[in-house]
């Protein structure tokens, strides 16, 4: 996979193909737990999010992320595994309640990626948690999980392959 190069915020996303993690069979909205969440228009995978980009790209700069980067065979796959992610975030009016679907993706170089990021940067960064996020509810980007504990503080519950879509395309 190429070099997807850092985005306008900082952080580091593989674009991911929607036909395959959102298939057109899939529906446009999704009801969890009274809340109606919205299909996203683009799906990828945070390898970095802002802050640990920030602090990645000051230690190594970006030619030598993206010589490590380079380094791994990056092919994702769906796992059929989902979850419901919920975060308060604080927004300059108060409040903002966001909740994802995401769906968990097998991708072993995105641990060994991090792994060598922090070993060659000295910057703390744990394994995160390789993922796409699918539908959406109060904020369009999503949760922000930009590592394991983040993770664990957004977890709601995990959600049945029926509540995500038919049968037939799972």
């Amino acid at each position: 996979m190429r070099w997807p190069g850092f985005r306008d915020d900082g952080s580091l996303a593989l674009p991911l193909d929607i036909h395959v993690f959102l298939p057109a069979a899939m529906p446009l909205r999704l009801r969890s737990d009274g809340r109606v969440l919205e299909r996203k228009h683009e799906v990828h995978m945070t390898l970095l999010g802002r802050q640990a980009g920030a602090r990645l790209r000051g230690a190594l700069g970006d030619e030598r992320v993206r010589t490590l980067f380079s380094g791994y065979d990056w092919h994702p796959r769906g796992t059929r595994r989902y979850a419901l992610l919920h975060k308060s975030k604080d927004e300059w009016n108060g409040p903002l309640e966001a909740w994802s679907v995401i769906e968990h993706l097998q991708e072993p170089a995105f641990a060994a990626f991090r792994e060598e990021l922090a070993r060659t940067s000295g910057v703390a960064l744990d394994s995160g948690v390789p993922h796409a996020t699918l539908y959406v509810a109060g904020d369009p980007y999503g949760i922000g999980l930009a590592d394991v504990k983040s993770y664990l503080e957004c977890f709601v519950r995990e959600v049945g392959t029926a509540e995500v879509g038919p049968p037939d395309i799972m």
